[in-house]
């Protein structure tokens, strides 16, 4: 293997195995080339593997290599052996090599199937988030309900509080009028119990007798 700096350009023969023929993996990886600045070339190899020709700096060779890695349905890459070589500079911009138009077109055939496919799947996981975030919210909203039915059970009890409290003030002060009352009445008595002896002391001569 050259050793060889960040900075300096060099290229590497990649082959791909895994599900990444008729999957829209050729053209995935062009983007990507594209994006890094790699030139070179796929093509499909005979069977299921994939054979890639990249030149470029070394650090975004290294970033491509990771990027194509790809597992995400349906493509799954299980595999990405690369043996680098001499940098020749051969190419001006990364080209998808095509087979035969007959089986071009059935790829493109199989990458919309698998688009689709992806799309539903996609949806499908969409839909799932939504139903759990629906779910989520009626338990909220069920907690919000109890929250509600706990206040509304502590209002009542202080309402019942407060009621028990103004019952029994009233009857505190029932209790304090009826004691006055009671009061009232036995000192009347009492001072009609001293007129009565004063006037018998009085008629018996006492209470002069007292007086003197």
């Amino acid at each position: 293997m050259l050793i060889m700096d960040s900075h300096t350009f060099s290229r590497y023969s990649i082959q791909v195995s895994g599900a990444v023929q008729r999957v829209g993996y050729r053209h995935i990886v062009q983007n990507i080339a594209r994006k890094l600045h790699i030139t070179g070339y796929i093509e499909n190899l005979e069977g299921y593997d994939v054979h890639i020709i990249a030149e470029g700096r070394v650090d975004d060779l290294d970033a491509f290599i990771q990027a194509i890695r790809i597992v995400e349905y349906p493509i799954e890459v299980e595999e990405i052996c690369t043996v680098e070589e001499e940098y020749k500079g051969d190419y001006s911009y990364f080209a998808v090599i095509r087979g035969s138009p007959e089986d071009e077109l059935a790829e493109r055939f199989d990458t919309a199937i698998a688009i689709f496919s992806r799309m539903e799947r996609k949806q499908d996981i969409s839909l799932d988030k939504h139903d759990t975030s629906i779910s989520l919210q009626e338990k909220t909203i069920g907690l919000q309900e109890k929250t509600v039915g706990l206040q509304k059970e502590t209002i009542g009890l202080q309402k019942d509080t407060i009621s028990l409290q103004q019952e029994t003030l009233t009857e505190v002060k029932g209790m304090r009028s009826d004691l006055d009352n009671h009061l009232n009445k036995e000192i009347s008595e009492m001072r009609m119990e001293l007129k009565e002896i004063r006037t018998a002391l009085i008629n018996y001569g006492i209470m002069n007798a007292v007086k003197s």
